[in-house]
């Protein structure tokens, strides 16, 4: 036996409204997890949508009678991580998903190192990325030929681009007090690629009344947003604490898709800066110990 211990799962689960029974979803999941002699953990685990699933919300026709209909899938992923005991540690893991309709996919990665420098100091670090490509969505307010378009409801082909950077440490300064801190930085792009319209049975068409020569806005997205936190805690008594917390934040949203990413931080800090400070004190008042020194 070259393992601690091992788990086997697998899943079925049906998924349909609540009000008309209607059919939502039906997928099955299996999964395999391992801990090795060595402590290292491994997982892997399948997903699949052997049905379209049918999307009551997407279209904002707010009756449930035209559900969207999207694809179905399957996902394959895994995941390890090292053994937490020692001083450096690592997680690793990732996945893609095949979509046929509309020949869509994706896949998606994180790694998250670790480093414990002493038994008070620790850090630890996470890049995420998930790409999306030829997803769809539905796009309000499509201007064509300079007319906002709003009697009519338009989707998109579109691609997706996430990537989420997080730093984090503590400091543990007595076994009643301690500081810590996190930083992240995230982006998210939409670049969509086609407009198209919904027919009657969800699926999307191009339509002669989409020119994307004459589209105006191409409402692609790019979104990014950075958040640091600072905080000192105080456990001056048993369940009572004092916090201080300094937060930072930006939130930068436009329409220019840039792959470079250090032009992406460059926008974000060209804008104005959110700052706030707060303190919360927590007091832990045992009524019991009050009402016995009262009959004392």
């Amino acid at each position: 036996k070259n393992f601690i211990s091992s788990k086997q799962y697998i899943f079925l689960k049906h998924e349909s409204l609540f009000t008309d029974n209607k059919f939502v979803n039906l997928y099955i999941e299996a999964e395999s997890k391992f801990v090795l002699k060595n402590y290292l953990f491994i997982m892997g685990k399948i997903i699949i949508n052997p049905f379209e699933r049918n999307d009551f919300y997407e279209a904002r026709t707010q009756d449930f009678n035209t559900p969207v209909k999207r694809s179905k899938s399957i996902r394959i992923s895994s995941y390890s991580s090292s053994d937490f005991r020692k001083k450096f540690a690592i997680d690793i893991g990732g996945g893609i998903t095949i979509k046929p309709l509309y020949s869509g996919y994706e896949y998606s990665w994180r790694l998250s190192p670790r480093y414990r420098f002493t038994d008070k100091i620790s850090m630890i670090y996470v890049i995420s990325i998930r790409n999306k490509f030829n997803d769809f969505g539905f796009v309000p307010d499509l201007e064509i030929d300079g007319n906002i378009s709003d009697s009519e409801d338009f989707f998109a082909l579109r691609n997706t681009y996430m990537i989420t950077n997080v730093l984090s440490g503590s400091y543990i300064i007595n076994n009643k007090m301690n500081f810590s801190f996190k930083i992240r930085y995230h982006t998210d792009q939409v670049e969509n690629l086609k407009f198209r319209k919904l027919d009657s049975n969800g699926y999307l068409y191009e339509s002669n009344d989409i020119d994307e020569i004459n589209i105006s806005d191409n409402k692609n997205i790019n979104y990014s947003t950075w958040t640091s936190d600072i905080s000192w805690s105080w456990w001056f008594a048993p369940g009572s604490q004092i916090n201080i917390v300094w937060k930072n934040g930006i939130d930068n949203t436009n329409d220019n898709i840039q792959n470079n990413w250090f032009d992406n931080i460059n926008d974000s800090f060209s804008i104005l800066q959110q700052n706030s400070i707060s303190l919360k004190i927590v007091y832990y008042l045992d009524y019991l110990y009050l009402k016995k020194n009262r009959y004392d």
